[in-house]
């Protein structure tokens, strides 16, 4: 399987850094649960850790085998107890056959943005509901950027600016943003800055591409799919969203 996040996956964490916001939110649906969570777009386990930690069995599903490679490559160094309650699957989400179903799905970090047409969304969404139990509950947050939408600068942002600990480069990393309005997509041309130790500089560049979808059709494609939202908030302190939101996070259940 081709991987299209294998340039990403080197800078992932450090691009992502420790944030964990999100937990707290998913730790709080997924108290009770008699089934794992199936946590779809697990990446590097910059969730999936934390949750095996806190005693949840995780089914991590993701499509990139360099991203699940950091995962792998972290579990080793967790207890034997937090190993043995992670499954790693490597999947397109699209495509997904576990013959399980799953009282808690997860899509998080904006993973569902990274389906760049309705029939691709509309085609995970099947696979998940396929998933899911019947009294079961999806979480998914998507992003709407509409403040690149009214205008986006080409001038490059800094995101990243540190030192990684295990090989002591220095990272330095910037993000030029352009905007396809008529198909809903958002380009980052990612450049990358690497300043080792002993002075040399190399650089790395690449293109990742999400795709946002405003409120009205995408509650219709969850309508279409056979979801209800029971909630959709503006952040994971469960505000509720509002017209403006660029976050929102979706509660769904089964109609």
């Amino acid at each position: 399987m081709f991987d299209i996040y294998a340039d990403f996956s080197r800078f992932y964490d450090i691009y992502v850094g420790g944030w964990l916001e999100d937990l707290p939110f998913y730790i709080d649906y997924a108290r009770g649960l008699r089934t794992p969570i199936l946590e779809v777009g697990a990446g590097s386990g910059r969730l999936t850790i934390p949750f095996a930690r806190a005693g949840y069995s995780v089914v991590a599903v993701d499509i990139s085998a360099s991203m699940l490679a950091i995962l792998k490559s972290r579990l080793v160094r967790e207890a034997e107890d937090v190993r043995k309650r992670v499954e790693i699957v490597e999947a397109d989400a699209e495509t997904l056959e576990l013959g399980n179903k799953y009282e808690l799905i997860i899509v998080p970090f904006f993973t569902f943005n990274y389906f760049l047409t309705s029939q691709a969304q509309k085609t995970a969404l099947k696979r998940l509901a396929q998933h899911l139990t019947d009294s079961g509950t999806i979480l998914l947050d998507v992003f709407i950027p509409f403040s690149r939408i009214k205008e986006c600068s080409p001038e490059p942002v800094l995101r990243v600016d540190a030192v990684e600990a295990e090989t002591g480069n220095k990272i330095r990393g910037w993000n030029i943003y352009s905007m396809d309005l008529e198909r809903q997509i958002e380009c980052r041309r990612h450049i990358f800055e690497i300043t080792e130790p002993n002075g040399t500089v190399s650089k790395k560049e690449f293109i990742t591409k999400r795709r946002y979808t405003f409120r009205p059709e995408l509650e219709q494609l969850f309508l279409d799919k056979g979801f209800s939202v029971e909630s959709v908030f503006s952040d994971y302190d469960k505000k509720k969203a509002k017209s403006d939101s660029e976050r929102l996070v979706y509660v769904l259940r089964r109609r």
